[in-house]
Order: structure tokens, then C-alpha cells, then sequence
């Protein structure tokens, strides 16, 4: 394995320097992310049927029954929870993966998985007390502004009249969403480099939370943007193995008003191959702005040399353990 450059990394640095671990690394972020994608292939299928099943002629073939819709939807966002805890955990071994391939060191698949023993409630505990605090944010802001917006409305109503009503509708609908996007990208941003915090310096949930905020404090910026052109280059390479069946799809769907099964099953598996070749980029990137913060803030650089230092040098013949 290469020695470890550790440095302050510029932004364009940082994408060169996560691609660059991506293609040396490849076959273990791919066995590593193989993992959750193989677990979002029954609940794609099975959406891609219920649709496909249900449309002839651009009208529902059957009217299923409130019971059968009911369980549709609960057996969905229960499959859609465990496979977001089943892609944290993936997420988190990346973690680890990146961690050693950047710090010189070699890595596995299994190595991966197997850093997450004694971590695994911290993980769940970091994920859940994140999404609160991400989604009590949205609930606050949508009530604030929707209240205030119900009152201007009312009084619009009565003064003005309905063309203005709907225009002033219209106007707190954009309010909303917008002011909502920000509030979420912008407290994303201050946990960004959670579960990297978790992973490497074993912290403890609510230390984990504060370590995250305290280290990405005036890096925000540059992590967003890092952040973003990694997902857009990721999410291309998904849509480049997803685009073909998802137009064969919507052909079979506007020309015979009928999605075959084999269709549906060739559909689900090539978007979680898709996720398997690209899922780990967007991560790679984090953990990295988790180091090049600490770089910047700590001299981790300084500290990282240090501790090599004081390391005892392997014996003559002998190979340094991973």
C-alpha cells in the first residue's frame, strides 16, 4: 500500500484525490455496497408489477381493496426502513474501507462490515437522532410558515378575491418547498460527517452529533459542493445502467398497457447494479472532507505522522499487518 499523503486537499484535489481511491478500491466499495442494492431489488420489482399490472389502457384494471392498498403501502415503508438501515450500515463499512485506503492501509469487504461490531446501536441511535432533528426541522418550518400563510390567505379572500387567493396559493406552495430545501440541505450539511466521527473515533451518539457540527463549522460551503458534483457523477453512472430498461419500460407500458415480469425483474436488477458500481462515491467524498477538516482544524496530518513514528518497525523479512 502507497504511505498515506495527508495535507489540506483544494476542492478540485479532493474529487481527484476520491476517484483515484474509488478505481484503486473499486472491487471493494462494489462488494461492500452489493449488499443493500441486492435488498432494494424485491421492493422495485414488486412496485414495477403493481404499476405495470394495474394500467390497461390508461385506466386501472382492478379496483383493489382498501385492505389490499393498505397493506401495499405499510409492507412498503417497512421494507423501505430496513432497507435504509441496511444501507447506513453499508455506508459505515464504506467508511471504514475509505479510512484505511487513505491512511495507507489495506482493507476487505468482510473488514468492513466487521468494524461495525460494537458500533451497531451507536450507528442506529446517530441515523434516528439525525433524522429527527432533520425532519422536526421541515415539520416546524412547514407549520410556521403554512400558519402564517393561512392567515394572509384568509385576509386576501376577504379583501381581494379569488384570483389573488390562488396567486398568493401558489406563491406559499413555492415558499414552502424552498424554505423547507434549505433548512434540510442546511442541517445535512452540519451532520455530514457523522457516522465518519462514529466510525473513526468511536464516539458515543450525541458526541457524534456535536463532533460532526463542530468539524464541518465553516467548511460547509465546500462540503456541499463536493458533496454535489460527487452525486451528480454518481447518479449518472446509475442512470447510464438504469436509462435502457427504464425507456424499454415506458414503451411496453404506452404500447401494450402491460409491464411483463421479466421486464420488471430486468428493470429491478439493473438499477441495483447501478447502486452497486456507483452507491459509495457520494461517501468516499464525506469521509474525506472528514479528513481534510481535521487536516485543517487539528494538524491530523502532524498527529497521523507522529503515531507512525512512534509505531516499532517490523522485523527484518517480516510484511506490516493490515
Amino acid at each position: 500500500m502507497e504511505t498515506a499523503e495527508l495535507r489540506p486537499l483544494s476542492l478540485g484535489e479532493l474529487l481527484d484525490r476520491t476517484f483515484t481511491l474509488y478505481r484503486n478500491h473499486f472491487w471493494v466499495f462494489v462488494g461492500i455496497m452489493a449488499i443493500p442494492a441486492s435488498f432494494g431489488i424485491p421492493v422495485s420489482y414488486i412496485s414495477l408489477a403493481f404499476q405495470g399490472n394495474s394500467v390497461s389502457a390508461g385506466k386501472p384494471t382492478f379496483t383493489p381493496a382498501p385492505g389490499l392498498i393498505l397493506g401495499y403501502i405499510a409492507g412498503f415503508f417497512a421494507f423501505a426502513i430496513l432497507l435504509m438501515l441496511v444501507h447506513s450500515i453499508a455506508l459505515a463499512a464504506v467508511t471504514h474501507a475509505v479510512s484505511e485506503a487513505y491512511l495507507g492501509r489495506r482493507s476487505t469487504v468482510r473488514d468492513s462490515y466487521r468494524s461495525i461490531h460494537g458500533k451497531f446501536w451507536r450507528l442506529m441511535g446517530v441515523i434516528l437522532n439525525v433524522a429527527l432533528r432533520l425532519f422536526g426541522l421541515l415539520v416546524v418550518v412547514f407549520a410556521v410558515i403554512a400558519g402564517v400563510g393561512a392567515v394572509l390567505i384568509g385576509a386576501l379572500a376577504v379583501a381581494r378575491g379569488q384570483a389573488v387567493v390562488a396567486a398568493a396559493t401558489v406563491l406559499l406552495v413555492l415558499l414552502l418547498y424552498i424554505l423547507g430545501l434549505a433548512a434540510f440541505v442546511y442541517l445535512a450539511l452540519r451532520y455530514a460527517v457523522s457516522i465518519p466521527a462514529l466510525m473513526i473515533e468511536n464516539l458515543g451518539v450525541f458526541a457524534t452529533v456535536r463532533r460532526s457540527v463542530q468539524l464541518t463549522r465553516g467548511r460547509r460551503g465546500q462540503i456541499f459542493i463536493a458533496f454535489l458534483l460527487a452525486a451528480i457523477i454518481g447518479y449518472v453512472g446509475f442512470i447510464v445502467f438504469q436509462a435502457p430498461f427504464t425507456i424499454a419500460t415506458l414503451i411496453a407500458l404506452f404500447r401494450n398497457h402491460h409491464l411483463p415480469t421479466w421486464l420488471a425483474l430486468l428493470a429491478s436488477i439493473s438499477g441495483a447494479v447501478g447502486g452497486t458500481v456507483t452507491g459509495s462515491i457520494s461517501m468516499i467524498v464525506l469521509v474525506l472532507c472528514y479528513y481534510d477538516t481535521r487536516i485543517r482544524k487539528e494538524a491530523f496530518d502532524l498527529q497521523f505522522m507522529m503515531a507512525s513514528l512512534d509505531r516499532p518497525s517490523p522485523a527484518t523479512g517480516t510484511v506490516p499487518s493490515a
